[in-house]
């Protein structure tokens, strides 16, 4: 089988997203949760404060490999691929996030076997029962887009995907003026501005820029600026559980992001195949999935000792814990058992030679 070259500044960007989402929960999030009590150095924690936009930066990743997954794609191949993708480790981390939560005898983190069971289908949402994980609602959103895609497909819809991103900004710009439930809640009308930037810069670079796609794509970066700053400003009013930043800073990053995928889909902007990148992009995923609640049960592990060392250090020993943990997931679990998964769903695909993802252009900016 021919191999599928894989985007290094893809999995880059992937790793970096998981850097912030974890300097957010420990540094951050956590105190103002209670969950953690030791103090974080000022400075460290306002930085940390933005790591919540790590989701953002997943989101518009998600919007580019996923289109790029679903071009050419039959609905039991991109099932197959998704499916394989992400439940062997979701299904471990949420085993695991358990386990942990009862050998600790955690009371703030405790968890049913009824729940846990459910969380195992990824979308307990649907069902109002509570997530293992605080962490895991973002899976539950990309799940609901994949959904959305797969719709697409089923009823052949892909050649006018740009039409129905341009239907689902206009969904997420009526939640901007006024919020309601149900748009939010089934067609993440919140985080669609996301998803789709990252499908029309994945769509530009390989058809090119025209009118409707300026257009389109402008529409998704404001969407998200003005979902981001509102976010940000509730935040500092107290409507949010959690601080998010200040509301300029937070536009800033957003502006950022956006920035960074117009470099790679023009080639301004290009990363070499490294084990750095590689394991950026092999375990971003297992990591995002076992660090918050199991790191919040070690980090207050009640052992002098331990205690007694420097929070900031403590903190870099959970992380490289929950490293070492997802290399072990990733090696012994994730990768067999996925290709187990996949060729379970798709027979046919995998006895297919795999199709080469096609490569970014440099210079379609000139188009």
């Amino acid at each position: 089988m021919n191999a599928v070259p894989r985007f290094h500044q893809i999995d880059f960007l992937r790793g970096m997203a998981c850097l912030g989402v974890v300097a957010f929960h420990f540094l951050h999030r956590g105190q103002q949760g209670g969950w953690l009590v030791d103090p974080v150095l000022p400075w460290l924690q306002s930085a940390a404060s933005l790591g919540h936009l790590g989701v953002h930066l997943f989101f518009m990743v998600s919007g580019f490999v996923i289109l790029m997954t679903a071009e050419g794609a039959t609905v039991r191949s991109f099932i197959a691929s998704r499916v394989s993708r992400l439940y062997p480790a979701f299904w471990v981390g949420v085993l695991l996030t358990a386990a942990v939560a009862w050998w600790s005898g955690s009371t703030v983190f405790a968890v049913t076997p009824v729940q846990v069971l459910v969380n195992l289908t990824m979308v307990p949402q649907w069902v109002q029962v509570e997530f293992v994980d605080g962490a895991y609602w973002s899976l539950a959103v990309e799940l609901q887009f994949y959904l959305l895609v797969i719709a697409l497909l089923h009823f052949g819809q892909m050649r006018r995907v740009e039409w129905w991103i341009a239907a689902w900004l206009l969904v997420s710009s009526v939640n901007a003026v006024r919020r309601m439930y149900p748009l939010e809640f089934w067609l993440d009308a919140r985080w669609a501005p996301l998803f789709a930037a990252g499908m029309l810069f994945y769509r530009i670079s390989r058809k090119g820029w025209n009118g409707r796609r300026y257009l389109l794509l402008l529409w998704a970066f404001s969407l998200t600026l003005w979902y981001g700053w509102s976010g940000a400003v509730e935040s500092k009013l107290g409507h949010e559980v959690v601080g998010l930043g200040l509301p300029l800073v937070v536009v800033l990053c957003l502006t950022l992001f956006h920035a960074v995928f117009l470099a790679i889909i023009s080639g301004w902007w290009t990363v070499r195949a490294s084990p750095l990148v590689y394991w950026f992009g092999a375990l971003t995923y297992p990591v995002y999935l076992l660090h918050q609640n199991i790191g919040y049960l070690a980090l207050t592990a009640p052992l002098a000792v331990w205690q007694a060392l420097d929070f900031h250090l403590r903190v870099l020993l959970v992380v490289a814990g929950v490293v070492g943990m997802s290399w072990l997931v990733n090696r012994w679990i994730e990768r067999p058992l996925s290709k187990r998964l996949r060729a379970a769903i798709d027979p046919a695909g995998a006895r297919r030679p795999m199709r080469s993802a096609p490569k970014l252009r440099p210079g379609v900016l000139a188009r």
